[in-house]
Parts: C-alpha cells; sequence; structure tokens
C-alpha cells in the first residue's frame, strides 16, 4: 500500500511538517510509490544509516536511469570502498583541528560582508550575507585562483537551475554557463597535477587521493568532487544554514538581545537550527537484498528516502520537537542534519564555523536587527533543500569608521 506523501514534489514538501509527524506517528517506513519507501523514523533511519551492506548508497536522482560513469558521481552517492578514499583524504583535509585554523580568515572574510551593508539600514541576509559567504570561504580552501573563487557562486546557482529548470531557455543558458565553469576548473587540475610541490588545500588533498589500487584518481573524478562535493555541496547547504539561522532566532521574540548578551550560546542557536530546519531535506539509499525495516518488507532494489527534517522532528528523540529552542540540551548529540554513519556530512565542522562567526559578526555590528514587518518564509524550490528564498532584515544604519 502506497501513501499520497510525494517527497520529490516542491509543492507537498514546502509545508510537510504535519504530513510527517503523522507517518512517524501511523507509518514511520511509508512506500510512497512502487518500491520506493519514505524513511520517516529517526530510529529507523539511524538503524539503515548504520548498515550500508544492506542499505547501500543511491544517487542523487534515485528515480532515473543513471548512465554515468563512476567517476562522474558525488562522493554522497558512491560506496565503499570507492567512496572511502576520497572521504579519507577529505575529512584529514576538514578535521576539526583543521578548521579551527581557518577561524580568522573566515572572520574577516564574514566582517567584511555585513561592513559592506551595515550602512544601509537594511538587507536580504540570504543575497547579502548567507549567499556570499560560504562561496568566498570554500573558494578559498579549495585553493581556486581568486579570479575563480569570485565566480564559485553563480557556478553554484548555475548547477542547481540548470537541474531544476533543464527545458527552458534560462535553464539551458545556465548549463552552458556550467559547462564553461567546469572546463575551467578542468584546466586548474591538469595544472596543479603537474605541480612540483601541491598546496595544502582541498584541491591538494584530492589530488593526493590514491584508488583501493594505490593509484592516483582520475582528473574527471577529482573535477566532479571539486565542482559537485566541494564548491556546490558546501556552499548550497551553508548558505540555507545561515539564512535558516536568522529567521529562526529573528522570528523568536528576545533571542537577538540574548544571544547580544551572551556569546556562547551562539554554536547551540547554530546546533539547534540545523536540527529544527535542517537544510538537507533528505537522503538516498538502495536496498541491496530483501530485507524488513520495522516491521515493513523491503524488496531487494527499493529506494529508501530518508527523512532527515523528519528524524529531526521525532518526538521520540527530542522533546517539543517542533519549537526552535536553543536551550535543548541534545540537539547535537542527536540530530541527523549532517546525515548519519560512513556518509556523515566532511563539511560539518567548516558549515558550523562558518554559521557561528556568520552570527558572531553580525552581533558585533547590528544592535537593533529585525526582520521586515512583511517577512514571509518561502522556501527555496529545490525539494531536497529546506532555506529561506530570502531574509529582509531591517536595523539602525552603522556609520563607517
Amino acid at each position: 500500500m502506497t501513501t499520497s506523501y510525494n517527497p520529490f514534489d516542491p509543492s507537498q514538501v514546502d509545508d510537510h511538517f504535519g504530513v510527517l509527524a503523522e507517518l512517524r506517528a501511523t507509518c514511520p517506513v511509508a512506500e510512497v510509490m512502487p518500491g520506493t519507501f519514505y524513511v520517516a523514523g529517526h530510529d529507523e533511519i539511524v538503524q539503515i544509516s548504520r548498515d550500508p551492506a544492506t542499505f547501500g548508497q543511491g544517487t542523487f536522482t534515485p528515480l532515473d536511469q543513471d548512465s554515468r560513469h563512476p567517476d562522474e558521481m558525488n562522493l554522497g552517492e558512491t560506496n565503499p570502498p570507492f567512496h572511502t578514499v576520497v572521504r579519507r583524504n577529505l575529512s584529514v583535509a576538514l578535521s576539526q583541528r583543521r578548521v579551527a585554523g581557518f577561524e580568522p580568515f573566515v572572520r574577516a572574510t564574514c566582517a567584511e560582508l555585513v561592513d559592506g551593508f551595515a550602512g544601509r539600514g537594511s538587507a536580504d541576509l540570504v543575497a547579502d550575507y548567507g549567499s556570499p559567504l560560504p562561496a568566498r570561504v570554500i573558494g578559498q580552501l579549495a585553493g581556486l585562483p581568486a579570479h575563480d573563487a569570485a565566480r564559485a557562486r553563480q557556478f553554484v546557482d548555475d548547477s542547481i537551475f540548470a537541474q531544476l529548470q533543464p527545458d527552458t531557455p534560462e535553464g539551458q543558458a545556465a548549463a552552458v554557463r556550467v559547462a564553461e565553469f567546469t572546463a575551467q576548473l578542468a584546466d586548474i587540475i591538469e595544472h596543479r597535477r603537474s605541480a612540483v610541490d601541491q598546496p595544502d588545500d582541498l584541491l591538494g588533498a584530492l589530488l593526493s587521493c590514491r584508488d583501493e589500487d594505490g593509484q592516483p584518481i582520475s582528473d574527471r573524478r577529482i573535477l566532479t568532487h571539486l565542482g559537485s562535493d566541494i564548491l556546490v555541496g558546501g556552499v548550497e547547504t551553508t548558505t540555507h544554514l545561515i539564512g535558516n539561522l536568522f529567521a529562526q532566532i529573528l522570528g523568536t521574540p528576545g533571542l537577538y538581545g540574548r544571544l547580544r548578551a551572551d556569546r556562547s550560546l551562539g554554536p547551540a542557536a547554530v546546533e539547534e537550527s540545523l536540527r529544527h530546519m535542517a537544510p538537507v531535506q533528505v537522503v538516498f539509499r538502495r536496498a541491496t537484498e530483501d530485507t524488513e525495516v520495522a516491521g515493513v518488507a523491503v524488496a531487494a532494489g527499493s529506494v529508501m528516502v530518508l527523512g532527515l527534517s523528519s528524524a529531526n522532528r521525532d518526538q521520540s528523540a527530542f522533546d517539543h520537537p517542533d519549537d526552535y529552542d536553543i536551550d535543548r540540551a541534545n540537539s547535537r548529540g542527536r540530530h541527523l542534519a549532517f546525515n548519519y554513519g560512513i556518509h556523515l556530512c566532511v563539511g560539518a565542522a567548516l558549515a558550523r564555523l562558518e554559521a557561528v562567526c556568520a552570527l558572531d559578526a553580525v552581533l558585533d555590528r547590528l544592535g537593533d536587527l529585525a526582520l521586515a514587518e512583511d517577512f514571509e518564509y518561502h522556501k527555496v524550490p529545490f525539494y531536497m533543500m529546506r532555506g529561506p528564498a530570502e531574509v529582509p532584515v531591517r536595523f539602525t544604519p552603522v556609520l563607517a569608521g
């Protein structure tokens, strides 16, 4: 029996928390279409994520026929051992210790961006802040030349728009720009491959990867990880995290003032934002054999849609789960905003740092920040993501100097 919920339909995903609550209560593993199961429960998602042998990784378009070469698949679409060698190197490059060393650059970038709009008295904290910040950070950490790093944001926007609107003239024009920038990335990789000394950056980490046979991974594969995983993945998700964070804080009476008075609460505000409004809504697995989850029979080959946003509001895991509550004790230890298991987001520490620094820079400079009176949360149209299209704010202008 299938349910009427379609997790691939943006019109249903935009405001689905009531539907997800009903699924968790009545059918935490629901067949939403033949051979495709939506997993709504926290514990069921953890169970599946702990068993990558039975539930292999699915592609980001799990309902489509996929004829791509393995080297064209994102890190989050592959299984061990193919997945392991790249993840291991990126995990070292983005370790908690290494990320801590990036903090001065991230804070300086945040300060520069806020100073750019602080004198206006109004801003859109997505377009003016949450969008350019991670593009600048990732461009720098990836090792792109300055002129290419500056184009990273446009590349990310074009990549997503071309996917959402492939048959429109605008989508086709975006696809052309994606191809042009991808060719530039390929040239950068080729140039860096021939360098005697590799800089200590994310591209260097990819270039040092060796496959299971001890051979360097292909330039084609490096291009996929650099363009899709590091740039698109690292930029888009953090943009939504920052947009959600400010919408939630400013939508909670008195919370902005409380955070200004006690900066130690910033990390908790970020963590609760990740739980309450997970930027990544769903991830995918595919059953490798006939199995069972929560008493529901799952045939080999079935697509498993893991509802991270649903799990993060599961009452069995969180008290009053629909509330944004920075005093919640177990957000970081229990939420699944960064996925779980062997596919836990390799850039989680960096995303957390960017969000905390973004919050601090605003708290430092803008004393009376508030949402615009006509603000309404409108989700971006991509079913996999949850973030506001804009967060218009007003404040007393801050004079330069």
